[in-house]
């Protein structure tokens, strides 16, 4: 079992907490604490709980309002910063403190997760998105003020056009729980391609495959392997988590356990936080982040077993094949 955060592009954290600030004293609109504002244009369409870019969502255990402005189309900061075939963008993101003192900017995390599947983004900084300061920076705001932030995300490819999940996860100062608020819109661009087919679901106490989706929402995709390198071979797999639930899910929370041979020998462990990035998930929403784990070499080509603990203990087995 892993003992420290596995390593690798696609485990990346995406729940940010970056440096810079901006700080705008013009007032912004709030709803009442404890309230929830409707989204504003196209709010019909999302479900309860999730707002519109550009529409403010006010914290419940708090005097501040956050919202997303915007999600725009960016040139990288730097020729490395984002993968090939991947394109950036801008998230801009204002807090707005609507009490009547001067307080401590909260501490903010951000997660971008694009298309019908939640697919992850990866966080890119650089000149002009440099995004929320440190938390012991002690960052205050006036009553009224608004602390604007722009941050960047490196997209994954034919995400153009399709939906946008903002979670924002705010900690106020000497509050120990964060606030999770979800915003919606579109990534820029027109839609280049068709969305893939959705894949199968089990019957439910029928075997699992892996590539099909559990049926109370859990799907693992099939392993992609790299080559020999001493003795054992890096992979990597999709984990994705439907919530079908009214209120958010407060994340994966999924233990991934891959077992190998005939035997089920345990080849690599990979938990929330220790193999992959995870988050809040919006109310009917798909999360998805990609796990890294290694096998030996020796195991391929073989079956595969792949063991998911659930939070409550629950557990589902996905087979399939290393090839």
């Amino acid at each position: 079992m892993k003992t420290a955060p596995l390593l690798g592009a696609a485990s990346v954290l995406l729940a940010l907490v970056l440096t810079g600030c901006g700080q705008n004293d013009a007032p912004e609109p709030s709803a009442p604490s404890g309230s929830r504002q409707p989204a504003t244009a196209g709010s019909a369409e999302l479900p309860a709980g999730i707002a519109s870019f550009g529409a403010a969502q006010p914290l419940e255990s708090g005097s501040w309002t956050a919202t997303v402005r915007s999600l725009q189309e960016m040139t990288p900061p730097a020729k490395d910063s984002v993968p090939s075939g991947w394109s950036a963008a801008r998230v801009k993101v204002a807090l707005t403190n609507t009490g009547t003192d001067i307080a401590l900017l909260p501490e903010t995390s951000v997660t971008v997760r694009v298309g019908e599947l939640g697919l992850e983004t990866k966080p890119i900084t650089g000149q002009g998105v440099a995004g929320f300061p440190e938390p012991d920076a002690g960052a205050k705001v006036k009553p009224g003020a608004t602390f604007t932030a722009d941050f960047g995300i490196a997209v994954p490819p034919r995400s153009a056009g399709q939906r946008a999940t903002v979670t924002l996860e705010v900690t106020q100062a000497g509050l120990a729980q964060a606030d999770a608020v979800f915003f919606e819109g579109k990534v820029p661009g027109a839609t280049t391609a068709a969305s893939p087919p959705p894949a199968a679901t089990a019957a439910a106490g029928g075997r699992l495959s892996l590539g099909q989706w559990s049926p109370d929402g859990v799907r693992i995709s099939p392993l992609q392997l790299a080559a020999d390198d001493n003795g054992r071979r890096a992979a990597s797999l999709e984990l994705s988590v439907r919530n079908d639930s009214d209120d958010p899910r407060p994340g994966m929370g999924i233990t991934v356990r891959v077992l190998v041979g005939a035997e089920l020998t345990t080849a690599d462990t990979a938990s929330a936080g220790l193999g992959y990035h995870d988050a809040p998930i919006a109310p009917h929403r798909t999360a998805t982040s990609t796990v890294d784990v290694s096998v030996p070499s020796r195991s391929v080509p073989g079956p595969v077993t792949v063991d998911a603990e659930q939070r409550g203990g629950d557990r589902l087995t996905f087979e399939g094949a290393l090839k």
